[in-house]
């Protein structure tokens, strides 16, 4: 196993990625068989909520573990998942998600309204159809009848997706292209590019590339990958508590809708700026951080 892991260390991009490839294909059947196992005896909310942890646990999170143990021999440093975030980052992630909600949710409508040209009329319904159809799974998904359903969707949809999508695009596929272009900012929207268009929801790429991007570029300031997988977790949890709040109450929050209708654009200009002068300072303490770290080590 040495001797393998040694040979691909030293692979060039297109080996590694292909071996990536390879082993989120085999992942990808193992996660089949495992979830028609489970069909055998369970169904409805239980089998979804089952399939959604396999799908977190051997789509993802395994994948990612093997291909950073293969690539390096130390998995959880190749991810770089081997530091504690502190405290501050935490604080400053939290209120860049919440200070930019109105202009995401203004984001997410005027992607939502795309027209395409009539000569594509053909694949603008397929896009539509492929969105309804995610969004009445999405739906099916988040059934929560009380605070305990709550809790659970939270440790699946936030926690454990948080993980599993951060290990596969940040920790493993944007290590990947920063290898191959030197260059950190290729790397980061490459990867967001991507991490939004495996969700095959055309009408949500936007904002989702978007959220990419900051999640990559949190790594790329802080060197610590945990700090991206709270801000996702962070992000599927709010989006899970609206859910929640919205079967409760019948309507959309008040959340939900802020940022998009004309009398919001205080909302949104507020939050933009709030969110660009949060970003800097968060980005300035990480960038700091990181080279307090680095210099500890070379001592």
């Amino acid at each position: 196993m040495k001797l393998f892991r040694n040979l691909y260390s030293n692979a060039s991009f297109s080996a590694k990625f292909l071996i990536f490839i390879g082993i989120e294909l085999l992942c990808f059947c193992l996660t089949s068989l495992v979830t028609i196992f489970f069909s055998l005896t369970t169904s409805g909310l239980t089998l979804t909520r089952i399939a959604l942890t396999i799908q977190d646990l051997l789509l993802f999170i395994l994948p990612a573990l093997c291909a950073a143990h293969l690539f390096s021999g130390r998995a959880i440093r190749y991810l770089q998942a081997d530091h504690t975030p502190k405290a501050g980052a935490i604080a400053g992630i939290v209120l860049c998600l919440l200070f930019a909600i109105p202009a995401m949710n203004l984001l997410i409508e005027w992607n939502e309204s795309i027209v395409l040209p009539e000569s594509l009329a053909g694949i603008e319904a397929w896009l539509k159809a492929q969105e309804a159809s995610a969004q009445a799974m999405t739906e099916q998904m988040l059934q929560m009848s009380n605070g305990v359903d709550l809790i659970i969707m939270i440790l699946i949809v936030g926690v454990l997706t948080g993980i599993g999508e951060e290990f596969v695009f940040r920790g493993v596929l944007q290590r990947l292209f920063l290898d191959k272009f030197n260059n950190p900012h290729i790397a980061v929207w490459i990867t967001a590019v991507i991490f939004s268009a495996v969700h095959f929801q055309f009408y949500g790429f936007v904002p989702r590339m978007l959220l990419g991007a900051f999640f990559g570029y949190l790594l790329v300031w802080s060197g610590n990958i945990w700090l991206p997988i709270i801000a996702h977790a962070l992000n599927n949890s709010f989006s899970v508590a609206g859910a929640y709040i919205q079967q409760r109450a019948g309507e959309e929050s008040f959340i939900d809708t802020l940022g998009t209708t004309g009398e919001d654009i205080a909302w949104v200009v507020g939050g933009v700026i709030l969110t660009i002068f949060t970003i800097g300072v968060l980005r300035y303490r990480l960038l700091r951080q990181k080279n307090i770290e680095s210099r500890q080590l070379t001592l």
